[in-house]
């Protein structure tokens, strides 16, 4: 196997390495993972494709990630939810499949989110989003300046949009 630089711009052999053995070893995971939340085997193998796709497009990001297949079986769960609204949409309305992934997939994905967040940024985050609390009291209790937490929370936010599938950076 060929080792890349850190640092070196990747050629696109480069940039394919390592992708074929992740692919294989967790496509047909994602496919379950996806066919779970529309209910729809052929809508899943879809947007999985796609998904992997747009994941190669994006390797060199993608690759770096801890579960790089979260953020494929996030990015075709979107892409195959967006499918069925479309054809919701031009159908009027009639169709058999489920509208929206469970609540419990939503949480999978903004808990693995906040596991990425340094516990910094996560303690703000939570504080903030969760709890409800106003940034001067965040900073006096976690003897922080407002500053730091703003700069902390506004950097958090920005991770986890990011992670968990910030709509512009799929590419919609």
């Amino acid at each position: 196997m060929v080792e890349i630089e850190p640092g070196a711009s990747p050629t696109p052999s480069d940039r394919q390495l390592g992708f074929e053995p992740f692919f294989a070893a967790t496509c047909q995971t994602v496919v379950g993972l996806v066919a779970a939340v529309t209910g729809d085997l052929r809508l899943a193998e879809d947007a999985t494709q796609e998904a992997y796709l747009r994941a190669l497009r994006r390797w060199g990001r993608v690759r770096q990630l801890d579960r790089p297949e979260l953020w494929v079986a996030r990015v075709a769960s979107n892409l195959a939810i967006d499918r069925w609204r479309r054809h919701r949409r031009e159908s009027g309305g009639a169709t058999d499949r489920p509208i929206d992934p469970p609540d419990s997939v939503g949480k999978l994905w903004v808990e693995w989110g906040l596991a990425q967040l340094t516990p910094a940024e996560r303690r703000v985050v939570l504080l903030k989003d969760l709890e409800g609390y106003p940034v001067k009291e965040i900073a006096g209790r976690l003897g922080r300046s407002p500053e730091t937490v703003k700069s902390q929370l506004a950097s958090g936010r920005r991770r986890l949009r990011q992670l968990l599938g910030d709509r512009e950076e799929e590419g919609r």
